[in-house]
Order: structure tokens, then sequence, then C-alpha cells
């Protein structure tokens, strides 16, 4: 990852932050999708320079995010202008720049956390076991907090329209890895610089 640019979520009175991390994020996710390679893969990384995590006390995203590909070309093909045309009073957009090497601390892999939450198969389990209802087993599970206090961004599915926490976990690593990212720009295996 030699390139990068950062973006600035800029504090507004017609907008609350998490609002505005909902449309910029969904702006950025079509964006991505549209750089895919035929593995579903994704040459460009975010990270989330002002992330700050404790556990039990939550966490925060800051108002801040860098994209980082191997060279510029990659970064102009996202076509920013046209996905953030709607939201250009919300948001801070630095040109390209080189990732400056002397001051890399260290890398990082921002990566989607899973909250279990689909019931089925539990509530399928439990109804056989305790001779219930599946409607019955399903409140069972539904009664529970299935939740997470990593940081989150709310978004909405375009396939279902259904509301849903991506919430983003970082994990201190020693080198740069490169297996390419998904279309939220998140990654298991590969990493970005931290600076």
């Amino acid at each position: 990852m030699k390139k990068y640019f950062e973006i600035t979520l800029i504090d507004n009175p017609n907008m609350s932050v998490c609002e505005l991390w909902s449309k910029f994020y969904m702006q950025l996710h079509l964006a991505l999708v549209e750089q895919q390679d035929q593995q579903g893969k994704i040459p460009i990384g975010i990270s989330f320079p002002e992330y700050r995590y404790e556990s039990k006390k939550g966490g925060y995203l800051g108002n801040k995010v860098r994209m980082f590909a191997q060279d510029e070309n990659l970064l102009q093909l996202l076509d920013l202008n046209k996905w953030f045309a709607h939201l250009a009073d919300y948001i801070h957009c630095t040109s390209i720049r080189e990732v400056p090497s002397d001051r890399v601390i260290t890398y990082a892999q921002y990566r989607r956390y899973h909250v279990k939450g689909n019931f089925g198969n539990l509530a399928r389990r439990r109804a056989k076991r305790h001779k219930m209802s599946l409607d019955e087993a399903i409140k069972h599970y539904q009664s529970k907090a299935y939740t997470s206090d990593l940081p989150y961004i709310q978004l909405k599915s375009l396939t279902n329209q259904q509301s849903f926490r991506l919430f983003i976990e970082k994990r201190k690593r020693n080198e740069l890895t490169q297996d390419g990212f998904g279309t939220y720009g998140l990654s298991s295996s590969s990493t970005v610089p931290e600076f």
C-alpha cells in the first residue's frame, strides 16, 4: 500500500455523525462494489485513524477514513466525485498522497465482526429439544441481547431493505499483507499501514 487519501466527515447541525456515517459508507460501499475483480476482491483497503475501543466501555470510529491502494490509478478509479456529490457539504477529501513510510508505526486489520444473531438453527434445535413450537423458541432467542460494543455503522441492505449494524474490529499486525479487501474495504487477512 503505497498511496492513500483521507476523508473527513464534517460536523453539521443538519445531520448527526451517525446519520452521516450511514449515508457516507453506503455510497463508499457502492463505489467499492464497482472495483471488484473476478474473485470479488478489491485492491483498496480502509483504515479508521481515530478508531478507539475498550472492552466494556465501547468504541469510537472517529470522523476520518483513509483509503489505501498500491498505486494512484486505483484510487482515481473510485471516482468519488460521482459517488459523494450529494454529500459534498458534509465531507472533505484530501488529494492522493504517498504513504509516509518513515511514519508507519505498525499495520492493522480492519475486519467485519459478525454478531451471532441468526436464531434459525438455534431455535429449531431448542424447539425439538424442549418440545415447544418454533415460534416460542424464536421468541426465546429474540429476548437475548446478541450485540457487541465494538464501533459500528448503521446500514440498510439494498437487497432486502433491512437495517443492520456493520461492526468493525481492529487488530494490530506486524507486517503488511495483501490478499484483497471486501466491498466494505475491510478484510480478515489484509492489512493497512498505521501512522
